[in-house]
């Protein structure tokens, strides 16, 4: 049977954030998903699969790619996030990945991020040791059903 996702979770971007410089939003990311989750392991109700973030997740969320004020509030949801994503589809390892890495799961969520509709992708790193959240982008151009 099909999953469907049970819940929308909600976010509102701190006001404090919405002032910052892209490189401070960076920073305040970082800190509050290494302070808040870095080593939890939430469990996905798609697929029932524990997925546990790391620090490393926290500073490639932050630092690695785009930063935009939607992709800051998904930090304060991210368990939430993972929880109840849907399962999309699974991508191979990159070249510059370590030997460890087996490839990469790939969720859509639907959210609320300041009362307007979003579609969240998340990518969980698929390792020989386990399930890593990896990183997360807002609206790509994604749908689900």
């Amino acid at each position: 049977m099909k999953y469907i996702q049970k819940h929308i979770p909600a976010a509102r971007t701190p006001e404090e954030w919405k002032g910052l410089s892209t490189s401070n939003l960076r920073k305040v990311v970082f800190e509050y998903i290494r302070k808040n989750y870095a080593f939890e392991k939430y469990i996905n109700d798609d697929l029932k699969l524990p997925i546990t973030i790391s620090v490393k997740s926290s500073r490639k969320t932050a630092f690695g790619e785009a930063m935009y004020l939607q992709k800051a509030a998904c930090a304060i949801i991210l368990p939430e996030l993972l929880k109840y994503a849907v399962y999309n589809n699974f991508g191979p390892k990159k070249d510059s990945d370590s030997d460890g890495v087996i490839g990469y799961l790939n969720f859509k969520c639907k959210c609320t991020i300041d009362g307007k509709p979003e579609v969240v992708r998340l990518a969980v790193q698929f390792q020989k040791g386990g399930k890593y959240y990896y990183n997360i982008e807002v609206n790509k151009k994604v749908c689900i059903t």
